[in-house]
């Protein structure tokens, strides 16, 4: 059987886009791992024909330990899947498999990798404050305790340093 190649139809359009924009290569390396992740369950969800969901489990045995990467991965879809239920609205990210776009950074993956990192720190109030923007001000407890998970997860696996003074709640 040929290996798949799941390829973008069209890019996103890297090239022209809004030079105000973050870039990925600014974020920490866990919550760009996971963001990485995160993108190709989007993209899974918004063309579910392509399957992207398959690219998540490939990233996630990339950049961690082989034994890890499932764990890392269905960690987080629980995230992506909390946030989805949570929001009325369309999440608008980078196309994963376009690696102009996916450099870039949207506001709602700004949004989501900040709420991350604020759980990782044990920054409970402004982890807080981007749920509830993800959320579009609907309850953000559940993505916050996928989060807490997936960072207990990552800081049990070294994958992460332990913040200094963190009483490990959020």
């Amino acid at each position: 059987m040929a290996q798949h190649e799941n390829r973008p139809t069209r890019c996103c359009g890297a090239p022209n886009a809004n030079p105000k924009l973050a870039r990925t290569d600014n974020l920490n390396p866990f919550e760009g791992k996971i963001l990485t992740i995160a993108r190709c369950f989007f993209q899974s969800f918004a063309f579910p024909a392509g399957q992207t969901w398959i690219e998540s489990f490939k990233m996630a045995d990339n950049f961690f330990k082989s034994e890890d990467a499932a764990q890392y991965a269905l960690g987080t879809l629980n995230v992506v899947q909390t946030m989805r239920v949570a929001r009325n609205s369309t999440f608008k990210f980078s196309n994963p498999l376009c690696p102009g776009c996916a450099s870039l950074l949207t506001e709602a993956e700004r949004q989501l990798t900040s709420a991350l990192a604020a759980v990782r720190m044990g920054q409970r109030s402004t982890a807080h404050i981007h749920a509830l923007l993800l959320t579009e001000g609907n309850d953000p407890q559940p993505m916050l305790r996928a989060m807490k998970e997936l960072c207990d997860f990552a800081g049990h696996r070294q994958q992460i340093a332990e913040p200094v003074g963190s009483s490990g709640t959020v």
